[in-house]
Order: C-alpha cells, then structure tokens, then sequence
C-alpha cells in the first residue's frame, strides 16, 4: 500500500481532514518529533508522500519519496541544498500566512510609530507623560518588496491606513486594487527614496540576498522604517546596525535576520529604535486560522496527487519561487 507521512504539528481534526483527502489507497503514519530513532527510519523507508518539514538527512533515508509537501511558504532550507532527492517534487504552503503576517507587520509599525515599549514602561514605573512625538502612517507612502500572499493582505492593511501602496515584484505583473503602482526589483532602486514604510516579504534567493546594504539604506529617507518578514539575508545585519547607530531611519521591525538568532549581545538586541521577534509573524500552527488554510492546502493537493494533476505551489527549484 501506498504510504503518507505526516510530521507536522496538525491538530487531529486536520489530520482527520488529511487522512480523508488522502483516500483508501494511502495508509497514513503520524510521526511525532519525539518518535524512536528506529521507528523514524522505517517511516521515512516506505514513504512515497511527506507533510512536514524533514531535515535534509532524513530525505536520504527515503528512496521511495516521490512528493514533499511543506507546511511553511519559503522553501529555502531545500532549494539551498543539492543533496535535494533528484525527482521529488517539492511543494510548498504559500498562501497560508498572508493573514497571521500582516497582521505581526501592523503590529510592529504601530508598536514603534506609538513608542508603545516606552509607555510599558511608564506604565510600570507610575510614569505619567508622554514619551516623544507620534509617527502617523497616515498619508505616507509603502514600498512592499514581494506582491504574493503576503505582500497582497500587507498592502491591503496599510492601504487602509491612508498609505499609498508601491509593490515591487520580480516580473511585471498586472496591477491589482491593492496596490497604487507596481515596480520590477530592477526598478525598485528609483522609488526606494519615496518610501515612508518598506516591507520585505522576499525570499532567499541570488536575486534577494544583501539586497539591503549600506548605500541602499542610505537611500531611504531618514526618518523611514523597515520591515523585514521575509527572509534575514535580505538584510544586511552589519550595514543596517551602522546606519541606525547613525541616526538614519526612524526604526526597523525585524522579525527574521542574519543571522539567525543574532548573537546575544548583537547591537540591534539594545536598540530602542528595533522591535525584534524570533521568526514568529507566520508560524505555521500557532493561529488556527493558519491551520486551516496550511490544511485546505495540504488536502487540496491530496486530492491532486492522487487523480494525477498538477500540484499547487510547485517550488522552482532556479528561482526559488511557486512555478507558474
């Protein structure tokens, strides 16, 4: 009989979900991270399908694995590394995370433009003032690198908010209502200047990494702020700490860097001006919301497999983005 590995932190109402998309001809197994050395093997020996997240050593004891399903949206941990199995198709769970994203980047924008760390602690010292003048979203201009999930549900907030919404993508695509204008990363160099707000919701690729150095963020205006829920190495850690320490920029709210973690005694951790997260704005299972799309996804692309179509959000293995 066929077999499907689950290793993923799904509740068992989606595993229930999965197990009915997978149909009669799958036995599925339910791999927990705590299982025996043994019993891991003999799962990854016989699995022909995998949803979850394996290490790249644990794919080499699957000679029969023929699809990976993820449950994250990036899959850069696999498009890095060339001992990928040859043959395997690789799929990924992008269009999950725009909801939970967004919502940590609004959390970010507003926790610094509020200095709402500063009124915590007044609150706690019995402190009675305020603490500095207000940063308004409010008729600024959002440059969002990435116009996918992520990048469509964050320009759609910040819109709401008064803000005028540039996307910038890796090919020219069709301008949608969510964003006032669309750029290519080739012409993002122009509009950078203009940018009250930039958002990086990128990928590691050749194309993204160090996007971000010393001269383009100089390129910034001075009081501007950066979010990166991306991916850290569109960032350089080195270059942004310099020009924060300079004075350029109003803040950055960094929920992923490089690397990652920074080092305990990073500058950037003592940064009032930084709002720093461990990689949680789009945790797969921490919002149910999450769950059941990562799920809808999954049992979508069950059902695919199983009548011999074409899977969603195929990973391109050259670019590292979702094959069109």
């Amino acid at each position: 009989m066929r077999e499907l590995l689950i290793m993923a932190d799904f509740s068992p109402a989606s595993i229930l979900k999965l197990r009915e998309a997978a149909g009669p001809d799958f036995q599925v197994d339910v791999l927990s991270p705590d299982s025996e050395p043994m019993l891991r093997y003999a799962a990854f020996r016989t699995a022909e399908v995998i949803i979850g997240e394996p290490s790249c050593e644990e794919l080499e004891l699957a000679p029969r694995l023929k699809w990976l399903q993820i449950t994250w949206s990036g899959a850069d941990r696999y498009t890095k590394d060339p001992a990928f199995p040859a043959g395997v198709t690789l799929t990924s769970a992008t269009g999950a995370f725009g909801v939970t994203i967004s919502e940590h980047v609004l959390a970010g924008l507003l926790t610094l433009c509020r200095h709402l760390p500063a009124y915590r602690s007044y609150q706690q010292r019995g402190v009675h003032r305020m603490a500095a003048p207000e940063k308004l979203l409010f008729g600024g201009t959002a440059l969002i690198l990435g116009t996918g999930d992520i990048g469509t549900q964050v320009a759609r907030r910040l819109k709401a908010f008064g803000m005028t919404v540039v996307g910038v993508c890796r090919e020219r695509r069709p301008l949608t209502p969510d964003f006032d204008e669309v750029r290519t990363l080739a012409e993002a160099e122009s509009v950078l200047p203009l940018a009250d707000v930039v958002v990086c919701c990128l990928p590691d690729t050749a194309a993204t990494r160090g996007y971000f150095d010393r001269a383009r963020l100089l390129r910034l205006k001075s009081d501007a702020i950066l979010v990166n829920v991306g991916r850290g190495s569109l960032v350089v850690s080195d270059d942004l700490t310099a020009v924060l320490a300079e004075g350029h920029l109003y803040g950055a709210v960094l929920d992923v860097t490089d690397p990652e973690p920074l080092p305990k005694n990073h500058p950037l951790r003592r940064m009032r001006n930084v709002v720093l997260t461990p990689h949680v704005a789009g945790v797969s299972f921490a919002a149910e919301e999450t769950e059941r799309k990562i799920t809808a996804i999954c049992c979508d692309n069950l059902r695919r497999y199983r009548n011999g179509w074409s899977l969603r959000n195929q990973v391109d293995f050259h670019t590292g983005y979702r094959r069109r």
